[in-house]
């Protein structure tokens, strides 16, 4: 018996060392940019005015200001909207979805090539973008740039069509599933995704885009959240290229802040930027905190859009003005802001979950409804801080429905299923042209 109990007591030890060593073995570790001066072009987010009232009570909370460059972009680009003989200088906001970017890289390379000029979306200032959207910020600062050749706009439009067209899952990301992540840490290796990145922005080592972006006319910015303290913050894209020593080393910071505003935790290898001080920080996707960028953005659209007209009407005037002359005249003054859902806006009905259980399949379930409620509560948002301005949206609904033989209208497990990326690419073409087009407004605040 003694025997028999030092056995069991030794394949017990064993079997914790092998793994052990398995777990040191195949864990990943963290994917580390190193980029001189990153943090430098980066800025904490204000969390609005609405969310400065339910923290009122938080010790040494900040106080937003709204004087950094993103806010001076905004107030920009609504005294160019207000001036004469300028053209409209709208806004952008791209979310986050993972391949369901791939929608809007579709929906854009259509409105382009259904345009003369090959400009898909004209009159836009300031582009904004969190995780997928991020990538299809920087391509948008050049592929919607009036100021680029109609050859450059192509060429960054198809370098976007590109980065969403992969041949197989591996070319993005080495996905080894929800259930290895006890092992590996992570569902999904992105040491793939960095070198699409830089492919993207410098196909064969070609710098032509990632100048373009430096010399763009539009305003981009990226969004993600620092994991130690848990705040949102943004990078400045204009920044990162031209403080970079060469574009080989603009490129590795584009790509940096585009993966660090797409490391969803759990999910992607943890990502890691070290600054100038060489201290790697951990950064997580931007959708831990934010769908798009809505606060700081709307309010200062709406508070510079409120100056404008009390410079017009003047004050008193402005102030016993009828509620339905202040918001028709609020939205002559006010940017167009263009929002681009990339994903759904509902969760489809599972049966099966009434019948089968399991901490996979109901944690993903959740964590799935909880995104939705994220990506929708933020697009709504917007509204609370811009009221009566034009909010224009599109989304990736309707993708299982719409009229198509490309690809295939589902997924299982895939995180990017190239059939079914080619499914969203040909919905963006779709929506594009239909004869109502892509867009819809969000009501306004009676």
């Amino acid at each position: 018996m003694g025997n028999f109990l030092l056995g069991v007591g030794a394949t017990i030890v064993a079997l914790g060392v092998l793994g052990y060593l398995g777990f040191r073995l195949f864990r990943r570790g963290p994917l580390t940019f190193e980029i001189d001066g990153f943090y430098s072009h980066v800025v904490d987010g204000d969390v609005g005015p609405f969310i400065r009232d339910v923290q009122a009570d938080v010790p040494d909370a900040k106080i937003c200001t709204l004087d950094d460059r993103m806010s001076c972009s905004i107030r920009d680009a609504v005294q160019c909207h207000n001036q004469a003989e300028r053209p409209d200088c709208n806004v952008l906001l791209l979310s986050g979805g993972g391949q369901w970017g791939a929608y809007g890289a579709g929906l854009f390379d259509t409105l382009s090539r259904h345009s003369p000029d090959e400009l898909a979306l004209p009159g836009i200032g300031v582009i904004t973008g969190i995780s997928t959207g991020s990538l299809q910020a920087l391509m948008l600062m050049v592929g919607l740039d009036p100021a680029q050749t109609p050859d450059m706009r192509r060429f960054a439009l198809d370098r976007l069509v590109w980065g969403y067209s992969p041949e197989r899952e591996s070319d993005v990301v080495n996905n080894t599933k929800l259930i290895s992540v006890p092992l590996y840490g992570s569902a999904a290796g992105t040491a793939p995704l960095r070198k699409r990145i830089i492919e993207a922005l410098m196909p064969g080592g070609d710098p032509r885009l990632v100048e373009a972006i430096g010399n763009s006319s539009i305003e981009g910015f990226v969004g993600f959240v620092e994991a130690e303290r848990g705040v949102f913050r943004y990078a400045e894209v204009k920044q990162l290229v031209n403080a970079a020593p060469d574009a080989a080393a603009a490129a590795q910071a584009l790509a940096a802040a585009s993966m660090a505003s797409s490391a969803m935790p759990v999910f992607h290898q943890q990502l890691r930027v070290a600054g100038s001080d060489g201290k790697p920080m951990t950064q997580y996707d931007g959708g831990v905190r934010r769908s798009v960028f809505f606060d700081r953005a709307m309010a200062a659209v709406d508070q510079e859009v409120r100056k404008q007209m009390a410079a017009q009407t003047g004050p008193e005037a402005l102030a016993t003005m009828k509620q339905a002359s202040f918001g028709d005249d609020y939205e002559r003054k006010a940017p167009t802001v263009y929002v681009v859902r990339n994903g759904p806006t509902a969760r489809k009905p599972d049966a099966a979950l009434n019948t089968t259980s399991g901490p996979l399949k109901n944690g993903q379930r959740g964590y799935d409804l909880l995104v939705n409620e994220s990506e929708i509560g933020a697009i709504a948002g917007l509204r609370l801080n811009n009221p009566y301005g034009k909010i224009m949206l599109t989304s990736a609904d309707r993708y299982d429905t719409f009229p198509s033989d490309v690809g295939e209208n589902f997924k299982d497990d895939e995180m990017f299923k190239p059939a079914f990326m080619a499914r969203l690419r040909d919905l963006g073409r779709h929506k594009a042209e239909r004869p109502t087009g892509p867009w819809w407004p969000l009501s306004k605040i009676a």
